[in-house]
């Protein structure tokens, strides 16, 4: 089975490139943090290091839970046909879940050894920029443990089989003639996914107010955790909120598609889009995350900035709010392109079917170019509204208010940059999806 998993691995590189990036970068992330909490208890560095990568790491451990699990379970639904093939051949579910979880075991173990060596690079690096700021002592140094090693790959695969478990289910569901002949996605939200949307909804609203009743300081690591649960509600009730974000945004592109006659194709990508809703929501949810995420930071700075602007605690806090940001932004930006680029070379049958119909190459890429900025626009109108109410409670907590103080020319980018991402990632894969012949591109499906 190890070695059948191998194989498929290399089958398929460009499928289970992104996996591999975002085991790399949780497996770095958690050796990282984890190495500077074993410099804390060794005594080197200060009893505020220990916090300081205890609550990085805490943020670190729920951002791995949800990109990994986000991506992973998408790589698994797009091998959905080569398993199919597995089962008519006479391999059983049982067969099917452990080669799965095999390919993980491979991938994990392949980026282990880098991410280790990332890690430990990393956790030196800001050990020495919290000594530059005083934050700890001049002389700090890591202490080398092999435990924070092994620790982030044993967490990182415990989370990637888990992944690959939910998702093997959806492949092994069903008989293997009716997959090969249908898409891997489902065309229903699941009423248990709804549910575990509105309960972890439910579930945040105690700690909005709880953040909105505590000092500025703690209020502040509080609203990024809280806005990481909101976005985890996101997620799951991703095909439902990604419908409805489609319908109203939609409405300005099929206007502007009956006034040119349908030829700029704002309505069928919005009605596109608005059909294949977990298709979307798998493209919305990682910039949700990502605007979401930089949406609490830049409330959380900009709102710390007004309170105490010549503070060295706050310009400190400020820095690592900033440290934090670009390491989930690595992983949102990961899962992004990973799982946009998957799902339009996924659609090369799509397109082709639409050429041999007489859609002309540069229609198809108008296409494209709306549903992209349609994916990005649902994406960020999602992402602000996950990190309102945590964002409101820390404002709320820090100076008596509930809009939060919100730096024009910081919060401009980070939300400009996801849609950069977006549209850019679609376009070029689009490019490449697009360029063989529509009837190669039918047959080899």
């Amino acid at each position: 089975m190890l070695r059948l998993a191998l194989g498929l691995l290399r089958a398929k590189p460009s499928l289970l490139a992104g996996p591999a990036a975002v085991l790399l970068m949780a497996v770095s992330v958690i050796t990282m943090f984890g190495s500077l909490v074993a410099t804390a208890i060794d005594g080197h560095a200060g009893s505020r290091l220990g916090v300081i990568g205890g609550a990085f790491g805490e943020i670190a451990m729920l951002m791995t839970l949800f990109t990994v699990t986000n991506t992973l379970s998408f790589a698994v639904r797009g091998q959905a046909r080569d398993m199919a093939l597995l089962r008519t051949s006479g391999a059983t579910p049982a067969q099917i879940k452990r080669l799965i979880r095999c390919q993980i075991l491979w991938l994990t173990l392949f980026v282990s050894p880098p991410a280790w060596l990332l890690g430990a690079w990393g956790a030196g690096r800001f050990l020495e920029e919290l000594a530059a700021r005083d934050i700890v002592p001049a002389d700090a140094t890591v202490v080398w443990s092999p435990w924070p090693l092994l620790i982030g790959t044993a967490v990182t695969l415990l989370v990637g089989v888990g992944a690959a478990k939910i998702a093997a289910r959806r492949v092994v569901r069903g008989r293997p003639s009716t997959v090969l002949v249908q898409t891997a996605e489902q065309t229903g939200a699941g009423w248990l996914r709804g549910i575990a949307g509105l309960l972890v909804i439910a579930g945040s609203v105690p700690l909005v107010v709880f953040t909105s009743r505590q000092p500025a300081e703690k209020s502040a690591q509080l609203a990024l955790l809280g806005s990481l649960l909101f976005l985890v509600a996101v997620g799951l009730l991703g095909p439902l909120l990604a419908r409805v974000s489609i319908v109203l945004l939609g409405v300005p592109f099929r206007l502007v598609g009956r006034r040119h006659g349908g030829d700029a194709g704002g309505a069928l990508a919005a009605d596109n889009l608005r059909g294949h809703a977990h298709r979307l929501s798998s493209a919305v949810v990682p910039i949700a995350l990502l605007v979401g995420l930089s949406s609490t930071f830049a409330s959380v700075s900009g709102t710390l900035q007004e309170v105490a602007p010549s503070s060295a605690s706050a310009e400190s806090d400020i820095w690592l709010r900033g440290v934090e940001l670009a390491m989930l932004a690595g992983f949102g930006a990961v899962a992004t392109v990973n799982t946009l680029a998957s799902l339009t070379t996924a659609r090369r049958r799509e397109y082709a079917l639409l050429a041999l119909t007489g859609a002309t190459r540069r229609q198809l890429m108008r296409m494209l170019g709306t549903e992209a900025t349609l994916t990005a626009l649902a994406g960020v109108v999602l992402g602000v509204l996950a990190a309102a109410p945590m964002s409101m409670a820390f404002a709320w907590a820090a100076t008596g208010e509930l809009l939060p103080t919100i730096a024009f020319a910081t919060y401009a980018p980070l939300v400009l940059g996801p849609v950069a991402l977006t549209v850019v990632t679609i376009l070029s894969t689009g490019m490449r999806a697009t360029s063989e012949p529509a009837v190669t591109a039918v047959a080899v499906q």
